[in-house]
């Protein structure tokens, strides 16, 4: 009996210094930093531009006779918004669980605000539909997310929304929007990820 109370013993000091050694080293989480809380704001506003942008692609009135699914999509070449917001997680790192060090805010941040820019300049300048909703809602995340290098102000609209005859400008503007939705997806991913906060960790 002796023996068995002195097993019951043990295991339980072994089970408490494990709980305290555990307790004890669990991390402390740091408060998000006012960048990272604009981006969490910036994340639902990119969501709901990914809405808008998808629902101006389906606008019969906007591109009736014109079957807009067929036209090749064109994104900004001027920036490099997917390769910088990559995690660029590849297989060992993730079964490893350690976190990417290869990410780069700044650099993520700095090619969003270029890409905003560039399509809000765009949108604005093209004059054969009321595109001001959209445009306001790429300018309110542009001037909501967190502030980096590079003048948004600066960039110019696409030329091509604005030359031509109005067919072309319709042709064009839906190459446009097809790339505007698939790189506000890019953009959404991306404010979500720097919300989260992973890769400071």
């Amino acid at each position: 009996m002796l023996p068995n109370f002195y097993l019951y013993f043990t295991s339980c000091v072994l089970l408490l210094a494990l709980s305290c050694q555990v307790s004890m080293g669990t991390p402390v989480r740091t408060p998000r930093s006012l960048e990272t809380e604009k981006c969490g704001q910036c994340s639902d506003l990119s969501r709901e531009l990914v809405k808008n942008v998808r629902k101006l692609l389906d606008n019969e009135n906007l591109f009736g006779g014109l079957n807009c699914s067929e036209q090749r999509v064109e994104v900004n070449s001027k920036t490099q918004t997917v390769i910088a917001c990559e995690p660029n997680t590849d297989r060992n790192t993730r079964c490893s669980g350690q976190r990417n060090t290869t990410f780069s805010e700044s650099e993520c941040l700095r090619n969003i605000r270029a890409d905003l820019g560039h399509y809000a300049a765009s949108l604005q300048a093209y004059k054969q539909a009321d595109l001001s909703s959209t445009v306001q809602d790429t300018k309110n995340l542009l001037n909501n997310c967190p502030s980096t290098q590079g003048d948004p102000s600066s960039h110019v609209a696409d030329p091509k929304l604005t030359s031509g005859n109005s067919v072309d400008q319709r042709v064009h503007l839906c190459k446009v929007l097809k790339g505007f939705h698939l790189r506000i997806i890019t953009i959404s991913r991306a404010m979500g990820y720097i919300s989260a906060g992973d890769h400071r960790k």
